[in-house]
């Protein structure tokens, strides 16, 4: 009886401990397929690791070149705003190069009236004066005429009586009055 009890107490635990080992048996099958799940899913977060490694260093080379574009864009634009303001320095030159002709055209102009005034009242001062008896004035001749004006006077009879530019006589004029004098 002694044994059957203890008997009946292995049987127990032998079949408690087969329980056990089938329920182990059982668990490390889900744990194998559980490491093999987690394997796959470690191998393909590795690969996803990699392609994002992969498309980072693309992203950090285009960052790298978009940064060189924009370098090369800032260097120009510093290069045309350079150019810019040395145009714009040229033009502003011109501009007072402009100024300064259009004064100095209206200088000349003026000067010019002038000039035409003081010859007009020139004229009247020498129409004033006769070079000769009979009344003739005085005729201006061209550089051209004044070679063969010489010719004729060297070649005219010498029974004249008046050799070279002797001063003709003259007839007196009235003087103007006071009022009527001009300094020049």
């Amino acid at each position: 009886a002694r044994a059957g009890d203890a008997g009946r107490g292995f049987a127990v635990v032998a079949s408690e401990v087969r329980a056990l080992a089938q329920r182990s048996a059982e668990a490390a099958k889900e744990i194998k397929s559980l490491i093999s799940r987690s394997t796959a899913q470690v191998e393909s977060g590795v690969d996803l690791v990699g392609s994002t490694g992969a498309a980072l260093a693309r992203i950090v080379e285009q960052v790298a070149e978009a940064a060189s574009t924009v370098a090369g864009i800032a260097t120009s634009a510093n290069e045309q705003a350079n150019g810019l303001q040395e145009v714009n320095t040229a033009v502003a030159q011109m501009d007072q190069i402009t100024q300064q002709n259009a004064a100095m055209v209206e200088e000349a102009t003026a000067a010019a009236h002038s000039l035409r005034g003081e010859a007009e009242q020139l004229k009247g001062l020498v129409d004033q004066f006769r070079t000769s008896d009979s009344g003739s004035r005085v005729v201006a001749m061209s550089p051209a005429a004044r070679p063969a004006a010489r010719a004729t006077k060297a070649s005219a009879p010498a029974s004249r009586g008046r050799q070279g530019n002797a001063a003709l006589k003259m007839k007196p004029v009235e003087a103007p009055a006071a009022d009527s004098w001009t300094e020049f």
